[in-house]
């Protein structure tokens, strides 16, 4: 899901569990990475859909030894440093590979992308670009006519894309132009639903936009763009256009190689421009309206025998025209008498060939109870920051899939719980994100506030039924990150404008006569405290022994007191067991956990080795957190496994899953408690 205006409105529900934190660093400048090996568990494979590939390419003579280096010795010390763009890496990678017999696999490219990599240049940071067009603008900037030698190696294309079932087949050029000029704003001005169009641009500096601006707008003014000021990076764009959140109304642009040859996948179409379909020959012959040369780059200057102008010479080469044509690029032309030179290994932009999924179904935003689900798990798939100035929050979004790893829906989904009643009944509940809230009182001591609840669903492990709530308050205690588990034999919902409560079936069990969920859940005597809840059992966190360790109480539903003086501070719970923590200084973490009348069934201690946090209930499940390791117990606190993450996860468990996110590579991963890996969810707007 991307940029939904509810996601910012549905934290007032979220505060409880979403995670603070401060920025105050200004940006450096952004690093475009090819993909790494990914870190920690090896999982299970994963149901994937295969990226959409334009057919192309004017075939090239199969691959021979490179003759280059009897012209010039290039060698691991003397190779010149390259810079350049997104769409270029492939392509550096490949020369790297080939004059330097180096496998694939162990080329590790970083590019500045368009704007900064001829900064970069005129800086002497790099000694030659592989590189698109930067605009005008940039050109200007750092004096390009005067200090570059730019000599053109390949072409593409600038493309229109649009979500598959956007009925428009076909734009003209005067049709674009007046799209992104802001004349036109309805699909049906071009032939298409009575929709609202929504024009996504990419950044001013980018290739891209440097192509828009030169071949599309000349001495025209784009409009103000939609939904997201601007998209920052080209994948982003292709994976709006792709999503169903935003997707059918949207029109982006990228460049052809990109779409077809690095993030392509089966959620969009690229549309032909006055009847002309973009492709290998329509591109190279410039039949196509919207083609431009891409480009190797040096410095006037750049001394005759050097190994960056050794480079530039042979990029004009035949043999180096077969490698891009090889590579999927648009080659200026193909000599099939000359040698291609040999590329070890393919391009992927995703780690160990690991292919994002989406939303394969007709509507994402329907859940419908069916009985041949199986088990459903609640994968990660969108992390929102938003806030004011230097303080932000993060608010996570999810989806359901199958115990195979079938996306069931979206991810438009909140604060996902396992809730579980005295009577050892489970269920599943949330919230969803898209759908406008309604106004409920709360009054705390002397003073009552307004705040907003958001729709909710109370639904079956196995998805076979469904209740749908316009509101719900859970009864909240202390919890692990998402996994909260409440007192779930009383759930206080809204129906028709009114509150009352249902059991974890959906059975009401309070009439809908109230104007509020205030009062539905009785305290328990001990007045206010900190609670965490499992079942029909509350427990009240009272305070310390002599010796400083943690005591608690615990209390059934009824707010009766049925075990006093437990050991440890109380966590959210799992249903059918309680999971405290004690903390003691040199002596470590302790772990306790108890059954449901207060008897102990484990503990352990942990010296404070590793940066332990908490540990938390996952299900059936116990997690610790250990520096960048979480290490899953059973509930009588057996070592089951460690589970790799990096620092930067956001949310590591779930509802009986686990969540790594990857920042660098803007991945979601949710695996189950054994470390089989369910889906693989890419999420542009994590950065």
């Amino acid at each position: 899901m991307k940029k939904l205006l509810s996601v910012i409105l549905c934290l007032s529900v979220c505060l409880a569990v979403f995670a603070g934190c401060k920025n105050t660093q200004e940006p450096e400048p952004e690093q475009v990475q090819a993909p790494e090996s990914t870190q920690g568990l090896t999982p299970s494979p994963t149901p994937t859909i295969a990226p959409v590939v334009m057919p192309s390419t004017t075939p090239v003579t199969s691959p021979v030894a490179m003759p280059v280096s009897d012209r010039f010795p290039f060698t691991e010390e003397n190779f010149p440093r390259i810079d350049g763009s997104t769409a270029t890496i492939p392509l550096i990678e490949a020369v790297t590979s080939a004059l330097l017999g180096k496998p694939r696999a162990d080329i590790n490219v970083s590019v500045s992308k368009t704007s900064e990599a001829y900064v970069a240049l005129a800086k002497n940071e790099t000694d030659i670009l592989l590189v698109y067009d930067s605009g005008d603008e940039t050109r200007e900037q750092v004096n390009a006519d005067t200090l570059f030698e730019t000599v053109p190696i390949g072409k593409d294309a600038l493309v229109f894309l649009v979500n598959r079932d956007n009925p428009v087949e076909n734009l003209t050029t005067e049709q674009v132009r007046k799209i992104f000029s802001g004349e036109y704003t309805n699909w049906r001005e071009v032939g298409g639903s009575n929709e609202p169009i929504k024009a996504y641009q990419r950044g001013i500096g980018s290739g891209s936009q440097a192509l828009m601006d030169k071949l599309v707008m000349p001495g025209l003014t784009m409009a103000n763009p939609a939904m997201i000021p601007v998209i920052g990076e080209m994948g982003v764009l292709v994976d709006v256009i792709a999503d169903f959140a935003g997707g059918p109304l949207g029109i982006g642009y990228n460049v052809f190689y990109y779409v077809t040859e690095m993030r392509g996948n089966d959620y969009i179409k690229i549309l032909p421009i006055d009847g002309i379909e973009p492709n290998y020959d329509t591109i190279q012959s410039g039949e196509y309206p919207f083609v431009s040369d891409f480009y190797s780059v040096i410095r006037k200057d750049e001394p005759a025998e050097s190994p960056a102008r050794a480079l530039h010479e042979w990029m004009q080469t035949d043999e180096a025209q077969n490698l891009i044509a090889g590579e999927g690029y648009v080659a200026l032309h193909a000599n099939p008498a000359a040698g291609t030179p040999y590329v070890d290994g393919r391009f992927s932009i995703y780690p160990d060939g690991e292919v994002p999924l989406y939303f394969g179904g007709v509507d994402p935003y329907t859940f419908e109870p069916r009985g041949d689900y199986g088990q459903l798990y609640f994968y990660l798939g969108a992390v929102y920051n938003y806030g004011l100035e230097w303080e932000y929050y993060v608010a996570p979004l999810y989806g359901l899939c199958t115990a195979g790893g079938k996306i069931v829906t979206e991810p438009i989904y909140s604060i996902p719980l396992l809730l579980t009643d005295s009577k050892g009944n489970k269920a599943y509940f949330c919230y969803r994100s898209h759908r406008a809230p309604v106004k409920d009182m709360v009054v705390y001591r002397d003073f009552s506030y307004e705040v907003d609840r958001y729709p909710a669903l109370l639904f079956a492990m196995d998805g076979s039924w469904i209740r749908e709530f316009e509101a719900a308050v859970p009864f909240r205690g202390m919890s692990g990150p998402v996994d909260d588990i409440m007192n779930a034999d009383i759930l206080a919902v809204m129906q028709n404008g009114k509150w009352g409560a249902v059991n974890i079936k959906g059975e009401t069990v309070l009439p809908f006569n109230r104007n509020s969920s205030e009062g539905i859940y009785p305290p328990p005597d001990g007045g206010i405290g900190a609670f965490a809840v499992t079942g029909d059992r509350f427990m009240l966190n009272i305070g310390m022994d002599a010796s400083g360790g943690w005591l608690m109480d615990l209390y059934d539903g009824n707010g009766n007191r049925i075990a006093s003086g437990l050991r440890g501070r109380p966590e959210g719970m799992s249903g059918d067991f309680i999971v405290a923590n004690e903390w003691g200084g040199e002596a470590g973490l302790t772990v306790y956990t108890y059954t449901l009348d207060g008897e102990l069934i484990a503990s352990v201690n942990l010296l404070n080795q590793g940066g332990y946090g908490n540990a938390c209930p996952f299900g059936d499940y116990v997690m610790i957190y250990a520096a960048d390791v979480i290490i899953v117990f059973d509930r009588e606190l057996n070592t089951l496994y460690e589970f790799q993450h990096r620092s930067h996860a956001y949310y590591p468990l779930g509802p009986n899953v686990l969540y790594d996110s990857d920042r660098d590579r803007f991945f979601h991963r949710t695996y189950l408690p054994d470390g089989t890996r369910l889906v693989t969810w890419y999420d542009p707007d994590m950065a």
